[in-house]
């Protein structure tokens, strides 16, 4: 499904025109949900880089590549989005950045693509050195030009800049301002009716409010962002959901649901290959230890988090996680890993100049510096946590960097910057009122609480649901599949089983004389096959003269029947196995001795005394009992060596040679032919009948006959 939702979005995101709002919307949700595919794709598309120095080339390029000026002039736009995304994986992909920044502005003539090109300046700086107040000023500018515009594509851009100006006010901490922004964004998703744009405005401002420790209405904009999610299919905005559901339930100290999501959303960034994200969702898991002092087990998250932003070269990413592995070495009483991990933090937050995030790696800084007994280092560190303090105006940070002077100065002696200090504690105290949750302020966070309880019951009701539906669909599916199948079986073996008793009966045919319906001339072939014929001492080819024309003579019916009884008879005198070849003759396979005149004599006999016709139906030929006989004889085997194989089909041709000579005479008359002991096997080969003729004149076979037989008698 998911492979099918990526193609749906680049083939959108790549078509020639824009038609329509939808597509326009269809394209920004490709580019949050398969940014790295869409850069791939859209390097191919618009084959960068790109060479040009004037409209002119620009023109003669986007010619080149079958594509309107315009339509080239927002797939650089696009390109120039995604190298400044975090989730795109290109080693050049900032200094790409800046050559499309160069180039459009080059060729950018609308007003709306200008103040997208003042926010992709703003976006680059920010991305390169972390000035994030000149990018603030940026996105104002550029949401100042764009104000009147009220296009649908004006609209999506004005989405993207409330979205990224909620980031950078949260970097500088300027929650008022922070909200200001996040409370817009969710209008305008609101204001384009997409359950996408809803859902993350949603979860946006249930993490805004879930940083500031305000769950109940942290839970209220996750439950709603959990409630529109489901009615959409995509796997980048469930991800995130299921990686807030995870902060939501450790803030709420539920351990188990929190890791569950947590994992969930790992997988999920994983399988997107969303890097950033999936560094963001093991940070989560390891603080779900952290909150349950299980060190260790963070301490494999946190460094696990730290290896995913070393391979994107997210140094800030980098300078979180040696903060928080830091706070775990320093909870494991380990000092120098402590100190090892909040140095580099230190230097990473220092290069970078993120105030915002330096304040409070100084506290810790100053922090595990007074566990390891080092007063001089500790008051330099905490020192610098309390100016940056008072400087952003953060109380609490502020508080807690005076604590850090107070022992260290007393720890030293230095009493009397000792009591300054304890002094501006008190005064700061006083100032600072108590933050206590009030009960209406509790009951508001049970109801909430119970509400998105609720919610998820009754969604997982409904998965279970669905879930339920559809395996009945699969069953009644599969059973239907499966009668389906017995019946097409069934048909198949009833047809297999006609068609393997037509082909029986085929067979069986086939070996069977046409007129008699007797085994016929290639039952006998088969009676010969060398794996057969060991059995067969005598073979014998039988012409009976009066019998040759009796389907004519007779008709069809009558001829079968005087066959048949003919068959029947001589078979049991003869004790053999009889095949007609044809009428008249016929084929005999004797499994004991039997010599040609012994045969002719007993055939003789037979048809003299044999009544083979009915007297009452008309016939041309009542003379069987006269009638010449020719046979062709063959002791066997014609070649003593048993390693030597002669076909069904030259003993039979042998048999014809010799009954063919016989029939060379006026009168009843056999010829047998045996091979001598040292005949070569080469007789009975192709052209056979020329061999044998050879053979009988060089008298390495003999002829034997009733009858005077010559050379010429011999087949030609």
């Amino acid at each position: 499904m998911r492979h099918f939702i990526v193609s749906c979005l680049l083939f959108l995101i790549l078509t020639p025109i824009i038609a329509n709002a939808s597509e326009l919307e269809e394209q920004e949700i490709s580019f949050r949900e398969v940014p790295q595919t869409v850069y791939q794709q859209l390097n191919k598309n618009i084959q960068f880089p790109l060479s040009f120095s004037n409209n002119v080339e620009f023109d003669q390029i986007a010619n080149k590549l079958d594509m309107e000026p315009e339509l080239l002039v927002q797939k650089l736009i696009l390109l120039t989005r995604l190298n400044l995304e975090s989730n795109v994986h290109s080693a050049t992909k900032y200094d790409d950045a800046q050559m499309l920044v160069n180039q459009l502005e080059m060729v950018i003539t609308r007003p709306l693509d200008q103040a997208v090109l003042v926010m992709l300046k703003a976006r680059l700086k920010a991305r390169k050195s972390q000035d994030y107040v000149f990018a603030i000023d940026q996105y104002n500018e550029a949401l100042n030009q764009v104000s009147s515009d009220l296009s649908e594509e004006a609209t999506l851009f004005k989405f993207t800049l409330h979205e990224h100006l909620s980031g950078l006010y949260q970097m500088v901490l300027q929650p008022a301002a922070q909200l200001t922004h996040l409370n817009r964004y969710r209008e305008i998703a609101y204001q384009m009716r997409n359950d996408y744009f809803i859902a993350l405005s949603e979860l946006e401002l249930g993490r805004y409010y879930n940083r500031r420790n305000e769950h109940a209405k942290s839970l209220q904009y996750y439950g709603e962002a959990f409630r529109v999610g489901n009615r959409i299919s995509y796997p980048g905005i469930k991800a995130h959901a299921q990686m807030n559901l995870a902060r939501t339930y450790r803030d709420l100290e539920q351990w188990d649901e929190a890791l569950k999501h947590a994992h969930d959303a790992a997988t999920s960034f994983q399988a997107l290959g969303q890097d950033s994200y999936t560094s963001e969702a093991l940070t989560v898991i390891a603080m779900v230890y952290a909150e349950q002092k299980q060190w260790n087990q963070a301490i494999v998250q946190y460094l696990n988090a730290l290896q995913v932003n070393e391979r994107l070269d997210n140094e800030i990413g980098q300078g979180l996680n040696h903060h928080n592995l830091a706070e775990a070495y320093y909870n494991l009483d380990n000092g120098p890993a402590a100190l090892t991990s909040i140095a580099k933090a230190n230097a990473i937050f220092t290069a970078k100049n993120v105030k915002h995030y330096l304040v409070f790696n100084e506290a810790l800084y100053a922090q595990i510096l007074i566990k390891q007994s080092m007063w001089i280092e500790a008051i330099e560190h905490a020192n610098k946590a309390l100016t940056l303090a008072r400087e952003k105006n953060l109380k609490e940070q502020e508080l807690e960097a005076l604590k850090y002077l107070s022992t260290a100065y007393r720890q030293l002696g230095d009493l009397a910057s000792a009591i300054n200090i304890i002094d501006a504690i008190i005064a700061l105290t006083n100032v600072q009122e108590e933050q206590q949750s009030s009960p209406s302020a509790t009951s508001e966070l049970t109801e909430q609480k119970l509400k998105f309880d609720l919610n998820l019951l009754q969604n997982k009701m409904k998965e279970q649901a669905t879930e339920l539906n559809n395996k009945h669909f699969i069953i009644i599916s599969l059973v239907s599949l499966l009668i389906f199948i017995a019946i097409v079986l069934l048909i198949a073996l009833s047809r297999s089983s006609k068609i393997i008793n037509a082909q029986r009966e085929y067979k069986k045919q086939y070996l069977l004389e046409p007129i008699t319906q007797l085994n016929g001339l290639r039952a006998c072939l088969q009676r010969l096959n060398p794996d057969k014929i060991d059995g067969i001492s005598t073979f014998a080819l039988i012409k009976i003269e009066a019998l040759s024309h009796s389907d004519t003579q007779m008709g069809l019916t009558e001829a079968a029947n005087v066959i048949h009884k003919f068959i029947n008879e001589l078979s049991q005198i003869l004790t053999a196995d009889i095949y007609v070849i044809k009428p008249g003759q016929f084929a005999c396979c004797f499994n004991h001795n039997i010599g040609a005149d012994e045969l002719l004599d007993a055939i003789e006999k037979y048809l003299a005394k044999a009544v083979l016709d009915n007297p009452a139906i008309p016939c041309f030929n009542r003379t069987i009992a006269q009638s010449d006989i020719y046979i062709g004889h063959l002791s066997l085997p014609l070649i003593a060596n048993p390693d030597v194989n002669i076909s069904a089909e030259l003993h039979f041709e042998t048999a014809q040679y010799a009954i063919a000579t016989a029939m060379t005479q006026p009168k009843s008359a056999y010829v047998s032919l045996k091979t001598l002991n040292f005949a070569p096997a080469t007789i009975f080969s192709a052209p056979l009948y020329l061999n044998i003729t050879q053979a009988l004149k060089r008298g390495i076979m003999k002829a034997e006959s009733n009858q005077a037989i010559t050379e010429r008698s011999w087949p030609k």
